[in-house]
């Protein structure tokens, strides 16, 4: 019988292509994947590292392993990823059921440490200054619906936000060539998946590295010039760097999706220089009004950090005044955790939790109420819709997604009168709206 791997992949998108990678490495050199930890000889966590919920998240992820290792002494425990490049010592001192830690810089060798905690060895193996990157000739064991699948486009970040720990544990921006994204593509979509999703720390910056200028617009050409693709998404851009090239591509090329994820953070301009964020106010007013000019029905999501050292209520104030005007179409506000080694982390004019969760619950209401609004004005429009199956909550129901909802981070398309298979593209008449959701009926085929 062959070793059984369990993984269980904790945080970003960008985390779980790595979580796919290390599987696919394990089930080409002969392991099998089972899905049912129970049943797992060896136990597999992709942590995430990023705020104070994830480590939580991923500790407690980690500690209900050990439990089962517990159980079977003979199987193993193997911890990879943000917080395992972290606090490797850590993590092997103070629970001494994991067997091996392994950095983002590392998972390539996963094969040979779960070998090596086979033979009994206990594995530390975390490189200081992380520089690995995939590419297209390594296996993955794609997780997502068929349907849909995500490209990490570059590996790292260089921005240095005073708040981030992304730098110390990613390494520095790194591109993957063109060619090389693109066949990863290609295999990808003659796999089955209609939707591709370009992802890295930020998409904006792609290319600068390898061919001396921004390159992002040249890639989404490329990609969009494969048959069998049908939508390509691209997450996480850095405001001041969505260029004029970039916009055009997304204006006139059909298969990109209309939506950008611009994380903002802020709108102070006191804040936004401590958070060592490039661009002000201003420059973040001038690049939603450049979107929306050439790309009038543009879905803007954004994401923003409350109770940031040195936010009074007047700077929070801006920040509501803000979503009050600009109207992004999703929004996630976060609220400031301060990690060790950032230089945020040493900031004065730090905010009680009380105040940063309620400036949270304010910001998100007033978006609800946006959303809300946003909902509504669609009743009646006709729009394009990948369909994802049934709904959890009843079998009569059919979800799927517009261009205008990413996987996972977003709302979802409900459709009652017909069920279509899942990756099927239907035209639906949006009938009813919630605060983040719609509602339709199938009107007709792709």
């Amino acid at each position: 019988m062959r070793t059984s791997v369990a993984l269980v992949s904790l945080g970003c998108a960008k985390n779980l292509v790595d979580s796919e990678v290390m599987i696919g490495l394990l089930s080409e050199a002969g392991f099998e994947p089972v899905v049912n930890l129970n049943k797992a000889d060896v136990l597999l966590v992709n942590t995430c590292a990023f705020i104070d919920e994830a480590q939580e998240e991923a500790i407690d992820t980690i500690l209900g392993l050990a439990e089962l290792k517990k159980k079977d002494p003979c199987r193993k425990l193997v911890v990879t990823g943000c917080l395992a490049q972290r606090f490797p010592e850590d993590l092997l001192r103070e629970i001494p059921e994991i067997d091996a830690v392994v950095g983002t810089g590392d998972f390539a060798r996963i094969v040979e440490v779960v070998k090596d905690t086979m033979d009994g060895k206990r594995v530390n193996l975390v490189s200081r200054q992380p520089c690995f990157i995939y590419d297209e000739t390594f296996p993955r064991r794609i997780s997502t619906p068929r349907h849909t699948a995500y490209i990490k486009i570059a590996e790292g970040c260089s921005n240095r936000c005073s708040y981030c720990v992304i730098p110390f544990v990613r390494g520095k921006f790194r591109s993957r060539p063109i060619a090389s994204i693109v066949e990863e593509a290609r295999k990808l979509a003659q796999d089955g998946a209609r939707e591709l999703i370009l992802i890295a720390q930020d998409t904006t910056r792609y290319g600068q590295d390898l061919y001396g200028k921004y390159a992002l617009d040249k890639l989404l050409q490329e990609v969009c010039r494969i048959d069998e693709v049908e939508w390509v998404r691209v997450l996480y851009m850095y405001p001041t760097r969505v260029t004029d090239e970039l916009i055009r591509v997304i204006a006139r090329e059909p298969k990109v999706c209309k939506y950008v994820d611009l994380p903002l953070q802020h709108v102070d301009d006191e804040l936004l220089k401590l958070m060592n964020r490039h661009g002000r106010h201003e420059d973040a007013r001038q690049t939603i009004d450049r979107l929306r000019q050439a790309v009038p029905d543009i879905t803007i999501r954004s994401t923003f950090i409350v109770g940031f050292p040195g936010e009074t209520e007047a700077k929070f104030q801006s920040l509501l005044d803000f979503l009050e005007e600009a109207r992004l179409d999703r929004v996630g506000v976060f609220t400031y955790s301060p990690q060790s080694g950032t230089p945020a982390s040493r900031f004065s004019g730090r905010v009680k939790q009380s105040v940063k969760e309620r400036r949270r619950q304010e910001a998100m209401e007033v978006q609800r109420m946006i959303s809300r609004e946003k909902n509504a004005s669609k009743i009646g429009q006709i729009m394009k819709v990948l369909i994802e199956g049934r709904a959890e909550e009843s079998e009569l129901v059919t979800i799927g997604r517009s261009q205008a909802e990413a996987p996972e981070i977003d709302g979802l398309v409900y459709i009652g009168n017909a069920h279509p298979e899942p990756g099927e593209f239907r035209f639906v008449r949006i009938t009813d709206a919630s605060d983040y959701d719609l509602v339709g009926e199938i009107v007709s085929s792709h």
